[in-house]
């Protein structure tokens, strides 16, 4: 008995000095806006410790209605698939220094559907058992406040970027008609032809992926009836 005390003791004693290592702050935890806007949750993060501390961010949680999508960012930003990230070198990070803060972002990006998204994430280092839990709301009213039209011409930045090897670009076409969607290099020359053809209004997202492509600056243009857009991104392998 008295063993099992100590070991309890020996826990609970461990378990608040690992909660020591680490302050995390979240700036928001509910966030409403329109269809097509980006909304973005952020958290400091400070290491309190008196050594260097790996930290890592996990979303365990991503309810989110189906034409959503959300992007963790922890000093890079990465794949909406992505779930998971560490300032370990694998991903081209590195600790936190006794006293240095850092910010979390998780992106939110509502397409199509209005509605209520619920994600939570999850904070620690690996030098503890002890995760701090973030829960975040995402709300979307289900007609944009600019007007009353269901669709709007727009084009959104690429995601993510900087990126490697690929990247999501999200477009809206108001009215139905011809749309190309083409990727240029920093000459100016057509890379590749993302979309060609008559497509019905909406929104839309496509896929980039870089290929053989050298790193670098590159650019994209929308052109449909009407409408012109461009967007610049980085490519880095």
């Amino acid at each position: 008995m008295f063993k099992n005390f100590l070991f309890s003791l020996f826990f609970l004693l461990s378990t608040f000095v690992a909660a020591q290592n680490l302050t995390v702050t979240p700036l928001h935890s509910t966030l409403s806006d329109t269809l097509n806007s980006e909304m973005v949750f952020k958290t400091i993060v400070t290491n309190i410790s008196q050594s260097n501390q790996d930290v890592f961010v996990v979303r365990a949680i991503n309810d989110i209605p189906q034409t959503w999508y959300s992007a963790l960012c922890f000093e890079s930003c990465f794949p909406t698939e992505m779930d998971s990230v560490a300032t370990t070198a694998s991903f081209n990070s590195t600790s936190f220094l006794p006293g240095e803060s850092r910010e979390i972002a998780l992106h939110v990006f509502p397409l199509v559907s209005g509605g209520t998204g619920n994600i939570q994430l999850q904070v620690g280092d690996f030098n503890s058992t002890v995760r701090t839990i973030i829960d975040l709301v995402a709300n979307v009213n289900t007609v944009s406040i600019k007007d009353d039209k269901p669709f709007e011409f727009y084009l959104s930045n690429n995601y993510p970027n900087p990126f490697n090897p690929s990247t999501k670009i999200k477009f809206g076409i108001r009215t139905t008609g011809h749309v190309s969607l083409s990727v240029y290099n920093i000459q100016g020359i057509e890379v590749t032809r993302l979309v060609d053809g008559i497509i019905q209004s909406g929104n839309y997202e496509v896929s980039f992926d870089s290929g053989t492509l050298s790193s670098g600056i590159y650019f994209y243009k929308l052109i449909t009836d009407g409408f012109t857009a461009n967007g610049k991104m980085i490519l880095e392998k």
